[in-house]
């Protein structure tokens, strides 16, 4: 409802409480009741506002532009949106202060005088005449009312004299576009620009724009493009973020945008058009991520339009600075890793050239992430072939115009492969595309999810790889090297540096890691790339046989989803495959593979022995045909065969444990225990059979055989001295 002036009632509640005292006083003699106590009254609104603290910006200004008897006035009735403290934040409250004219007609667009307007006499579109005299717009969105942009939080709070609406946002709609651009703290440096432009009296006269106002930020990064334009020219930048038809609001925005599937091309006052997109998160962007919409800084409404922020500046297509390949690197923190090594190379200001032409498929920072960058960096004629094996010089090829199977000249001077699958997804030299098409002023840009170590020979592809430098240490080390470099379709197996750690190669001679090294290569006519790999093994059963560089056949099978070489002696890594080189391809792997003729028993002194086990039921083990879990006695440096072909091993697993029933070597889960990767151990298992080299670590905590899953079937073992 609408409540108007109750000086009438308040003259006749008077009245009535004359007579009412008159009656009494007729009536009774010498009464002793007490006074009725006074009827409580609504504070007015000047008392609401200043006694609530989240007013007190807001009393301020009342009270310097000396409105504060006004509103304290009993007789008078006003509607009053009231902004709290947090509603002045986008503003700079002195700008507005320091012009009296623009501050009154400021605070008197938030009050409607002769009627209190609660919230239900509000309809969607209604518009209401202020104190002002200007026309303030309601709108009712999902029940919230928003009055000229800022929302109701809090309505109808009773005064004596009228009602107040608590709003969040200072209104400020009844001022010209110039204005609100001075008085946005966000928006002064615009406000700036548009002085010094000589724009001032076009943005206060304006008539009916939508202005999507760069903050402050955006022209502190433009600086120095916009120190090089002429007046004229700025004059024609700052045009290039007006819309000049009609004052559209974000909601307009938003359905205008919904409407035409996410993207809009709307005229400015230059003439040109403005591109907006929205992408699937709800961002809102200009011209390809020129700049993007602050959508908590939307509908600063004017008399003559309406303001957004946006975080960057528009520049017309004839003042954008070239987009070159080297540009669109230096200013993606995903390539920044890519930067370093462009700049290390010298080769930023070939791909910055606007006059050339190029296809640059490009490594993100993840994709130089298995590779050791530090020494790549460090090696000047090995970075720039790597970085010019990423470049196609004189084509801009996009996705769509590469084909399986086609070759291109790279700008190294090297072939690149091109793959593409029958979903179209592109792979170049076992490197994914990862996104394509990314258009430049001078070519192509397609981000690919590992570096290209193509036209490098193994020696260095090992070098480069982060898991694979003690490889390449041990390569060098004992006279390797140039055959890595000088090989031809090899493929290399390569242990990860863990394995190198932890190795003991002491007992060998340098002709026997010769040996070593050279059994982790396969040479043969192709590479062997993980894919042909695997093929390999599930048309054999799961198991191959193949015929090392050192000689002896190298056994690979699948053992549950693994790759395992040698019975288990290594598995391959599947997470680091297919590191290509100009003469074969390296597969990381965890482990070290010997060849049996380093394995097998060469010294006629060391002790061996081999055990028969078989199981009485559940209760006890048979050992070389004695019963009750006999004693065994073993010998460090010994090598054991334990034959358990006549035991279900699934339902008998043999396990040796330490004197608090750890396990030390375990048939269980294909061969595990604290021991079983121990080099010197050499511990290998099987259904059938179980055998180790007892070293003295091994020999100082074992204590008993065990059936894991028998408690009564334990025997210890003592050692033999």
């Amino acid at each position: 409802m609408i409540r108007r002036s109750r000086l009438g009632i308040h003259r006749l509640m008077a009245l009535f409480g004359m007579m009412a005292v008159a009656i009494l006083l007729t009536a009774c003699d010498d009464s002793t009741s007490p006074d009725p106590p006074p009827a409580e009254e609504d504070p007015t609104i000047a008392e609401i506002v200043a006694a609530d603290g989240q007013f007190s910006t807001l009393l301020g200004i009342v009270q310097a532009a000396g409105l504060v008897e006004a509103l304290d006035d009993e007789d008078a009735t006003f509607t009053v949106f009231a902004p709290v403290n947090a509603a002045f934040a986008p503003y700079n409250v002195d700008v507005l202060a320091a012009d009296e004219a623009v501050l009154g007609d400021v605070l008197q667009y938030h009050v409607i005088e002769g009627a209190a307007v609660e919230s239900s006499d509000l309809s969607d579109g209604q518009t209401v005449t202020t104190l002002a005299g200007d026309d303030l717009l309601v709108r009712i969105i999902d029940g919230n009312v928003f009055i000229d942009g800022s929302q109701v939080t809090t309505p109808d709070v009773m005064a004596e004299n009228g009602v107040v609406h608590v709003i969040d946002r200072v209104m400020v709609g009844n001022q010209n576009l110039a204005t609100v651009a001075s008085a946005v703290n966000a928006t002064s440096s615009l406000f700036d620009v548009v002085v010094d432009a000589g724009l001032g009296e076009a943005f206060a006269g304006a008539d009916g724009w939508t202005v999507f106002a760069p903050n402050n930020a955006a022209f502190a990064a433009v600086e120095g493009v916009l120190g090089e334009l002429s007046e004229e020219q700025v004059v024609e930048v700052l045009q290039y973020h007006v819309l000049p038809d009609a004052v559209t609001n974000s909601s307009e925005l938003l359905a205008l945008l919904a409407e035409n599937d996410g993207e809009v091309s709307v005229p400015t006052a230059t003439g040109e058009d403005v591109v907006i997109t929205q992408a699937g998160d709800g961002s809102i962007s200009f011209n390809g991520g020129q700049a993007s919409l602050d959508l908590s800084n939307l509908d600063y409404f004017a008399s003559n339009g309406i303001i957004h922020l946006i975080d960057g500046v528009l520049l017309p297509e004839a003042y954008r600075p070239a987009q070159t390949i080297a540009s669109v690197v230096a200013g993606d923190a995903d390539f920044s890793t890519l930067l370093a090594a462009l700049e290390a190379a010298n080769l930023v200001e070939p791909l910055a050239d606007e006059e050339a032409t190029f296809t640059v498929f490009a490594p993100n920072n993840a994709a130089f992430g298995d590779i050791n960058v530090d020494v790549l960096l460090g090696q000047p004629e090995a970075l720039a072939s790597v970085l010019g094996f990423h470049v196609i010089p004189d084509a801009a090829l996009e996705a769509g115009d590469l084909t399986d199977g086609a070759t291109v000249t790279t700008l190294a001077g090297d072939e690149l492969t091109v793959s593409v699958d029958g979903e179209g997804n592109v792979s170049i030299g076992g490197s994914n595309v990862i996104a394509a098409d990314i258009g430049t002023d001078n070519g192509v840009i397609h981000v690919i999810d590992r570096t290209l170590l193509d036209n490098q020979n193994l020696a260095n592809v090992a070098w480069f790889v982060s898991e694979t430098a003690s490889l390449y240490g041990a390569v060098v080390d004992f006279g390797l090297a140039d055959a890595f470099i000088g090989a031809e379709n090899w493929t290399v197996f390569g242990p990860d540096n863990a394995t190198f750690d932890e190795a003991d190669l002491s007992p060998f001679s340098e002709e026997e890691i010769q040996a070593v090294l050279q059994y982790h290569v396969i040479a043969g006519d192709a590479p062997i790339h993980s894919a042909d790999l695997l093929a390999l093994l599930e048309a054999n059963d799961g198991e191959i046989s193949v015929e090392t560089l050192q000689g002896e056949e190298l056994i690979i099978a699948l053992d549950n989803g693994a790759v395992v070489l040698n019975g288990g002696q290594a598995t391959l890594n599947l997470e680091l495959l297919d590191f290509n080189a100009s003469n074969g391809v390296l597969h990381v792997i965890e482990g070290l593979i010997l060849p049996p003729s380093l394995t097998e028993d060469d010294d006629p002194d060391q002790v061996t022995g081999t055990f028969t086990l078989e199981a009485d039921g559940t209760s006890a083990w048979i050992v070389d045909g004695n019963g009750d879990n006999p004693q065994i006695s073993l010998e460090v440096g010994g090598r054991y065969t334990f034959d358990v072909s006549e035991v279900d091993s699934g339902f008998h697993p043999l396990a040796f444990v330490d004197s608090d029933g750890a396990a030390l070597l375990s048939q269980a889960n294909g061969g595990s225990g604290s021991f079983a990767e121990d080099a010197g151990v050499d511990f290998s298992s099987s259904a059938d059979e179980v055998v180790f080299t007892l070293t003295a670590d091994l020999a100082a905590a074992l204590a008993s055989y065990i059936c894991t899953t028998h408690g009564s079937m334990t025997g210890a073992v003592v050692i033999a001295d």
